[in-house]
């Protein structure tokens, strides 16, 4: 699928830069908790030594029957010239991903975590609030964090501990079970994929249907400004069975 200059633009929108964070981040299973926890070590940078990306394993792919994209442009620190930024997640499209993601496929947490953010109350673009962001995006503002968060629409957010947060983006609803505050398990349903915040779900709804998912650590992004074999290996062992690593 190829998608016209300002269409990508402005879905693009809803991914902005951070600043590397320089943590070490690992996933433990002897702390008798809910679930595993993360531990992790701050390795503060020197000028002479690059500051490593952080080690995440053991997550389980937010959709059932789904793989990474294997389109470069759908993953972390693909660019986005228009703005002179990058994207900060993996884009799970039925296209590149392996399975069909209709409107509604359930959305599963990777990690066992707390709810740090469940946008029940979310109200869905108008032609309006579209046209505001528009406006905004035009004037030099795509980056500014509520333009930005606009556009990547009804979310879920996961911590994880150790600075590391998942975010799941554009869903059609939040579960209802799912409230801000409480723990929830590996593979719980958090949300349905949709395409709430795109500019398609005003002017062409059911043709943007898809989940944007991110990795975040610290203030940043695994993987960020790294080049895409590097990420894609930092991805691809992030979803690795543990068994496997």
């Amino acid at each position: 699928m190829v998608l016209g200059t300002a269409v990508l633009a402005l879905i693009a929108a809803a991914c902005g830069s951070g600043e590397s964070t320089g943590l070490e981040v690992s996933f433990s299973q002897a702390t008798p908790t809910p679930g595993p926890v993360l531990l992790v070590t701050a390795t503060p940078p020197t000028a002479d030594t690059p500051t490593p990306p952080p080690a995440i394993t053991g997550l389980l792919i937010p959709i059932e029957g789904a793989c990474l994209p294997q389109v470069d442009d759908l993953m972390p620190n693909a660019p986005r010239d228009y703005r002179e930024g990058v994207h900060e997640g993996v884009d799970f499209y039925s296209y590149a991903s392996c399975t069909d993601l209709p409107k509604g496929t359930p959305v599963l947490a990777v990690k066992t975590g707390r709810i740090v953010r469940a946008d029940h109350g979310y109200q869905d673009l108008t032609p309006d609030t579209l046209a505001a962001l528009e406006e905004r995006v035009a004037a030099g503002e795509a980056n500014a964090f509520d333009v930005v968060d606009a556009f990547r629409g009804r979310q879920v957010w996961i911590d994880h501990g150790g600075g590391v947060v998942t975010r799941y983006a554009h869903l059609s609803a939040v579960d209802e079970a799912i409230q801000v505050g409480m723990v929830v398990k590996v593979g719980s349903v958090v949300g349905y994929v949709g395409d709430s915040g795109t500019p398609e779900s005003v002017r062409a709804p059911g043709t943007e249907d898809h989940l944007h998912f991110e990795i975040r650590v610290g203030d940043g992004y695994l993987g960020q400004g790294l080049p895409p074999a590097e990420v894609r290996a930092l991805y691809e062992a992030a979803f690795a069975p543990e068994e496997a690593q």
